[in-house]
């Protein structure tokens, strides 16, 4: 079966592939360092030895080697940062203010460095804004303009779009992290209603500022390197061929 969908339509397509899939496994990369480390399996130490390289490394190639793409990267990586302020304004004044929650970020940096410190705190906000929300702001433009977000054409269905994803799989990502790990609720914070409502609030302020962020940078859609996926044509493509059209040709020739 030939998709034609999203078939690339520049030349070095190998290379163009491999690169947009190296830029998907740095968005993923902070997340799923979280993860791996509460449940106990790769230390965010270890973790953070790979993705700094990485980080290294991509940002040397966006130098070194440009492609018209990596503008879509850059502008998710900055509309990403932004995205997590609001949010920080929100979660630390419940923090802070309304004492409903503890504040779980620096405690990334003491997974990271084993300093609880203020270096700690510094080390895990900074995975939080140039890992964590950069790296879910990157992967969600690659996904939206694989899809053909970026031409459709009422705004707030974009923004909403954009929130879905906030909500889900990134918050549901995390409420599940701390609900099924043995040591979720000790490591990260405990569940409670307030604490459910504040992440989730958290996060569709994210993905709202991020959807606008979105809908800002759609022209940038003229640098993807693949045509969007197109619905009808992978179910035109998955359909079975009618075996009349096919038989046709043959007894015309057989005649």
């Amino acid at each position: 079966m030939t998709i034609t969908a999203i078939r690339p339509r520049t030349d070095g397509e190998a290379a163009v592939l491999v690169r947009i899939a190296l830029f998907v496994t740095w968005a993923s990369m902070p997340l799923l360092a979280i993860v791996a480390d509460v449940f106990g399996l790769v230390p965010m130490g270890t973790s953070a030895i790979i993705v700094v390289p990485l980080s290294v490394m991509l940002l040397v190639l966006m130098k070194v080697a440009p492609h018209p793409s990596d503008a879509i990267i850059r502008h998710g990586f900055i509309v990403g940062m932004v995205a997590c302020v609001p949010y920080d304004v929100f979660r630390l004044s419940a923090v802070h203010l309304g004492h409903l929650m503890g504040d779980f970020i620096p405690k990334l940096g003491l997974f990271i460095m084993g300093d609880s410190g203020a270096v700690g705190a510094t080390v895990g906000y900074l995975w939080r804004y140039l890992g964590d929300a950069a790296g879910a702001a990157v992967g969600f433009y690659v996904v939206a303009f694989m899809v053909g977000l970026h031409r459709w054409s009422r705004p707030g269905r974009v923004v909403l779009a954009a929130t879905a994803f906030a909500v889900f799989p990134v918050w549901t990502g995390l409420i599940s992290l701390v609900a099924l790990a043995p040591r979720g609720e000790e490591l990260m914070f405990e569940l409670t209603p307030a604490t459910v409502a504040i992440t989730l609030i958290g996060h569709m302020i994210f993905g709202f500022v991020l959807g606008l962020g979105f809908v800002r940078a759609r022209h940038l859609g003229a640098y993807w390197p693949w045509p969007p996926l197109s619905l009808t044509a992978l179910r035109r493509d998955a359909a079975p061929a009618d075996v009349h059209q096919l038989t046709k040709p043959r007894l015309a020739e057989a005649a």
